[in-house]
């Protein structure tokens, strides 16, 4: 039976059962994960899973469980267990389901010609991407790893209010982490690629980046303390961007527990600072035609011109401010319920390269490693943190800089957003092009 059918079987039964709404979510996975070293298969992994989760409403109390088996009695329980658990929660009348409504249009999501791939050739993929980072430079002494993967999801989502839903996604990746040494100094450089589309994965690049990552910070030494202009490597900026999201979803702020509670409509950010969330995005890795309940996903603008104009919302949360959701409800998988997160969170990209954000630096940093920004309050949003880049001077890169900290707190430094390149990458889920901050302390010797 398919999945599509075996969803339909799952939520006609709860219906039957006299459930007040019903919800069926499956979700079926395969994967593939080579790691190479030596210019051999160090490891080939290959797995392919499926869940079934149900919720199911009596009143206003919640009910849900899942399985990964789909047999007649597994069903059965599955079913049973959502009703009992329905019957021993408390009510709460912010709990509903989606109701129908025109899917998100969604393009470049699943590759159909990544089952035409075989085996051999995606192995092909994680020899020439350690290849091309030994051949870079004689320094580079070590692969730690070098690795190819790929996945292929099916969803299925359906409930009694008529939504009806299934799509299917892809993903390629490759990444390689590498140790540089000269003179008994010794540096790693990293680096990654992916796209939804088997023929667009860049493999020789992630090489050549990642060992010349590592090449350009040996020799790196400390600076004396000073308050200067930084620009923010786009890895950077996301990693800020991953502690602000938070604050950002409006489950975190019902709770007390986000930054910007008390800010909306307010200036958060420099005015040049336009921050976006959107499920529907070109190939984004978080896009999809529905969210994690169903409803359509969308274009949201949470920061324009600098102030604060949107939080992002499920359907908890949207009916506890008798608001409409955003399609930002979120799965970790089968397991899990419905929560809040991101689709594809970006700053939108400027028109300034990242090269002339630094020959406009008579002195400064270009921070390329931010070391701990997760220990970032993500209520107060201080932070101090370890970080590494390279100095400049006459607006040129001078030399590798690392053993240093910044301190600050992750608003004050929107604001002090002094100018965005046009370089703008995703890393996962959330996006950003280099940022400059006209000035920050920087503690050294």
């Amino acid at each position: 039976m398919d999945i599509v059918s075996i969803a339909e079987d799952i939520l006609n039964k709860a219906i039957k059962k006299n459930s007040d709404s019903a919800e069926a979510y499956i979700i079926e996975e395969s994967s593939t994960i080579i790691e190479v070293k030596e210019q051999k298969v160090d490891s080939f992994q290959s797995a392919a899973s499926r869940g079934f989760a149900l919720r199911i409403l009596l009143g206003n109390k919640l009910g849900f469980s899942y399985t990964s088996d789909n047999s007649p009695p597994a069903i059965d329980r599955l079913i049973k267990e959502a009703f009992e658990n329905a019957e021993n929660n408390e009510s709460d009348v912010y709990i509903s389901f989606a109701k129908p409504s025109q899917r998100a249009s969604v393009k470049s999501l699943y590759d159909d010609k990544l089952k035409g791939v075989g085996e051999k050739e995606k192995i092909e993929m994680g020899i020439r991407l350690e290849r091309a980072a030994l051949k870079y430079d004689k320094r580079i002494k070590k692969i730690r790893h070098a690795s190819y993967e790929d996945s292929e999801n099916k969803k299925v989502f359906l409930n009694s209010n008529g939504i009806k839903s299934f799509y299917s996604d892809t993903v390629c990746s490759t990444s390689i982490m590498l140790v540089a040494e000269e003179n008994g100094n010794s540096e790693i450089g990293w680096e990654f690629d992916y796209n939804r589309f088997y023929k667009n994965l860049k493999v020789e690049d992630v090489g050549i980046e990642a060992a010349e990552k590592a090449i350009k910070m040996l020799g790196a030494k400390r600076i004396n303390t000073c308050r200067i202009p930084v620009i923010l490597d786009p890895k950077v900026s996301c990693d800020f961007l991953g502690i602000l999201s938070s604050s950002l979803s409006a489950d975190s702020v019902q709770k007390g527990k986000s930054m910007l509670a008390d800010k909306l409509n307010s200036i958060i950010a420099s005015p040049i600072i336009n921050l976006i969330d959107d499920g529907t995005l070109d190939g984004g890795i978080g896009s999809a035609p529905v969210d994690g309940e169903g409803t359509p996903t969308r274009r949201t603008v949470l920061v324009e011109k600098g102030y604060l104009r949107g939080f992002l919302h499920n359907i908890y949360t949207a009916n506890k401010w008798k608001t409409s959701s955003t399609g930002n409800s979120v799965r970790g998988g089968f397991k899990g319920l419905p929560g809040v997160g991101v689709t594809n969170l970006f700053v939108e990209k400027g028109n300034i390269t990242r090269e002339g954000l630094i020959n406009g630096i008579d002195k400064g940093l270009y921070i390329t490693e931010a070391m701990g920004v997760h220990t970032a309050n993500p209520i107060s949003g201080d932070f101090s943190i370890g970080i590494a880049g390279h100095y400049i001077e006459n607006g040129k890169i001078s030399f590798p800089v690392r053993g240093v900290v910044v301190s600050g707190n992750i608003l004050e430094l929107l604001k002090d957003i002094e100018a965005v390149a046009d370089d703008l990458r995703f890393f996962g889920r959330i996006g950003s092009p280099s940022i400059k901050i006209s000035e920050v302390v920087i503690s050294g010797n």
